[in-house]
């Protein structure tokens, strides 16, 4: 976990290096969540969007079972203004350990559900860990578009 938190911390984060490696599939809807999303399934389809957009990343790592995840999906994530702010200006990435163990591995997941800000230019700039309300994703979303903008 120290080692997660200090990488996330200095600003750099692994992105999956072996991106090229996985065969993932690229985009799917995510279940109980905003209609105006499309969540992509594999780090390297939003990856190249993120890159091609210039928008961040918001990477949602959930499991199967987790009552935390699910809350987040249905509450978090259902949640109006959050998916719009989301459609317009990020690329939504929702990633499980089942479909993207590989990925997953690499940067040892500790905790779910896990949200992570990730740049265009792939370092993860921000963090949240556990069931996060509309309000502190909301905030979240503001953090990084400011900082996109501020670029």
């Amino acid at each position: 976990m120290n080692r997660f938190m200090v990488a996330i911390g200095s600003g750099f984060f692994l992105l999956f290096i072996a991106l090229a490696a996985v065969g993932q599939p690229s985009q799917a809807e995510m279940p109980a969540g905003s209609p105006l999303v499309t969540w992509h399934q594999s780090i390297e389809s939003g990856w190249a969007e993120s890159k091609r957009r210039q928008v961040p990343m918001v990477i949602f790592i959930t499991r199967g079972h987790c009552r935390y995840c699910d809350a987040m999906k249905s509450d978090t994530w259902c949640d109006q203004s959050i998916g719009q702010q989301l459609a317009d200006d990020f690329v939504a990435i929702r990633l499980n350990p089942k479909q993207n163990a590989t990925e997953l591995n690499r940067i040892n997941v500790t905790s779910y559900p896990l949200t992570l800000i990730g740049m265009p230019e792939g370092k993860i700039v921000d963090h949240k860990t556990g069931y996060q309300p509309v309000r502190e994703i909301r905030s979240l979303l503001s953090k990084a578009r400011n900082r996109i903008r501020r670029r």
